[in-house]
């Protein structure tokens, strides 16, 4: 029985390795993996899996799910991507694990626990970004989370914007009830995630972080040289969503809808 849908986006076939290592250690085993790609790497992936077929199975965990095409005007086809994910998810926890990154081996029965305690709850995890992988995991640390802290305790609740979505745990429930990621999102870089968090947010969500999760990111470059263009662009568009999700007009939109999975 699956009981957690594990979803990653991703363009970079060499960042898969790290993560399929980390879900092969889990102790927690009721899960699915689902990698949402473009065409080209679905076909590395495995061979047989043609451009036509949306979704294929790559052994009895793993489904390989190909993200739909972004617009010209597009920086990436990410919330696409997380949406087409969430279509197929079979389990009612959604954890959120991102390419080139390592996760401990008590990472999803963690997030079990807390979903179990709470199924209003949002938790992530805490990360550094690292150099280089070695023997499967992440090494020579070059960046440290800042949202580390010893004055609360390990477990704390958070600011919505504060959640990061490279480890991080959301119940499918609340997905649905925001309608999904804004895919208008994909113009812009980052913010997507924090938007969809302010709308679980007036839906009675809550968010917290384990410090006891503890991930490893591998430092990557951007995908786009106008990277920062597209962030500032972002934080105008994040204004006015801010505005009208606290005017209550902006809380369900309509990105879910089941008859696109096949």
């Amino acid at each position: 029985m699956v009981k957690i849908s594990v979803v990653t986006p991703s363009v970079r076939l060499e960042g898969l390795e790290t993560v399929k290592q980390s879900l092969a250690r889990q102790t927690f085993r009721e899960f699915e993996w689902i990698i949402v790609c473009p065409p080209q790497m679905a076909e590395q992936l495995n061979p047989s899996h043609h451009s036509h077929q949306k979704a294929r199975m790559l052994d009895n965990k793993t489904m390989v799910v190909i993200e739909p095409p972004k617009n010209p005007e597009d920086t990436y086809a990410l919330n696409r991507a997380w949406n087409e994910g969430f279509r197929h998810a079979s389990g009612e926890l959604i954890v959120s694990f991102l390419d080139m990154t390592w996760a401990p081996p008590d990472a999803l029965q963690n997030f079990w626990y807390h979903y179990q305690d709470n199924p209003k709850s949002l938790v992530g995890g805490v990360g550094h970004q690292y150099e280089k992988v070695q023997n499967g995991k992440p090494e020579v640390l070059i960046w440290k989370d800042p949202r580390m802290r010893t004055d609360y305790g390990s477990f704390y609740e958070i600011n919505p914007i504060d959640l990061e979505f490279c480890l991080t745990s959301v119940p499918k429930k609340a997905i649905y009830d925001i309608g999904g990621w804004d895919e208008k999102w994909d113009k812009y870089a980052a913010l997507s995630e924090k938007e969809a968090c302010l709308r679980m947010d007036k839906l009675g969500y809550k968010f917290y972080l384990d410090q006891s999760i503890e991930y490893r990111a591998l430092t990557h470059p951007r995908l786009t040289k106008n990277w920062e263009e597209r962030y500032q662009a972002g934080c105008k568009y994040m204004d006015k969503c801010f505005r009208e999700i606290n005017a209550g007009t902006r809380l369900k939109l309509n990105y879910l809808d089941k008859s696109s999975k096949t």
